[in-house]
């Protein structure tokens, strides 16, 4: 999804690194339940449908 922001900007609003916001794109990492509900604010995605997201990256995640 794209809305005009970069990883750099969206991990200094979450006062997390760079890295990380690369990791939960490329789902090799999670975010936890405070990080999501500002996802969902940041993004103007509803928490319901971003924890729809989250259920697949951990199915996902799962079976490797």
């Amino acid at each position: 999804m794209h809305v005009g922001v970069t990883q750099e900007q969206v991990a200094q609003k979450l006062f997390v690194t760079r890295q990380t916001v690369s990791r939960w794109e490329q789902d090799k990492k999670l975010p936890n339940v405070h990080v999501l509900k500002t996802l969902s604010v940041l993004y103007g995605i509803p928490i319901d449908f971003m924890s729809g997201i989250i259920h697949y990256w951990a199915c996902a995640l799962s079976s490797r």
